[in-house]
């Protein structure tokens, strides 16, 4: 039971990332990269703080200047800022296409850096994930498109994450860390304010969408913490993958967007990768080899 549960609540996170994504791109349309940044932190550093406050965590703890904790929020900031501008410039379907390389990032990632071992099927699907990535790449005479090459840069960013929130020492709460790194972004959204413009006041309804963006975004991590804390995390890892299938539907409905063939063909090898590396992964832990 606990994992079915766990499985509703991992695509109820994935259907408010893909409405948070949808939301964020509206956005940049109506002002700046650097206040869509801004503004859409505020409200999700307020429903973090109260939530980590009701949990017994305090956002205020000297656990802040911790080493890992401030390179992991520095990537957070690096992240939004390339998943924004990749939202703002490439269509929202290849964005979340690319998006969904990011477990074999942190695979890849924790065999060169964390030093796990990794079998030869899965560095083989690993290579396999990575042709996929290119696909949607498509590299050419002219170079990669910039939106598509900011959307990978969000992708190592949010890996490399993950990678440092498996090192963050066991006394940081989850809660805080959401409060840190989501605060981590007001900054951040500051210093791009020089590079991005013009920065006239916002409309009323831009306003409305910034919020909305930052409401779904706090339901989805909420959502997303307690499916990993309630359910087997081998079970509920491969719901991530409908992130996709909810932001391909919303592209569709409300961006007029079709994806080309070379687009969902590198997608299916990317989660077809990622999926055979979990269930490698579940089996190898089940056997105890590698």
């Amino acid at each position: 039971m606990g994992n079915t549960r766990a499985a509703l609540l991992m695509v109820l996170a994935m259907a408010g990332f893909a409405l948070g994504d949808a939301f964020v791109k509206l956005s940049a349309g109506a002002m700046s990269i650097a206040q869509v940044l801004i503004f859409m932190s505020v409200p999700g550093v307020i429903i973090f703080a109260i939530l980590a406050k009701r949990s017994g965590q305090d956002v205020f703890s000297r656990q802040f200047f911790d080493k890992t904790v401030l390179m992991r929020n520095s990537v957070e900031a690096f992240t939004a800022i390339c998943m924004v501008s990749a939202l703002s410039l490439a269509p929202l379907s290849l964005v979340i296409s690319i998006i969904q390389a990011v477990p074999l990032f942190v695979i890849l990632g924790a065999a060169l850096i964390l030093k796990e071992k990794v079998g030869p099927r899965r560095w083989i699907a690993l290579i396999a994930g990575f042709f996929g990535v290119m696909l949607m790449l498509r590299p050419d005479a002219s170079g990669i498109s910039f939106g598509a090459l900011l959307a990978l840069f969000a992708a190592v960013g949010l890996s490399t994450r993950d990678l440092l929130t498996r090192v963050m020492p066991a006394r940081i709460g989850t809660l805080q860390m959401a409060t840190w790194g989501t605060a981590a972004l007001i900054p951040a959204g500051f210093l791009m304010l020089p590079f991005t413009g013009p920065h006239g006041m916002p409309s009323l309804s831009a306003w409305g969408i910034v919020l909305c963006a930052s409401l779904v975004n706090a339901v989805g991590y909420y959502s997303i913490t307690a499916a990993m804390r309630l359910g087997e995390v081998s079970f509920v890892t491969p719901f991530r993958y409908t992130r996709l299938v909810f932001a391909l539907i919303i592209a569709a409905l409300f961006f007029a967007e079709q994806p080309d063939a070379l687009t969902l063909l590198g997608a299916f090898i990317v989660i077809g990768s990622g999926l055979f590396v979990m269930w490698r992964e579940r089996k190898l832990s089940v056997s105890g080899n590698n």
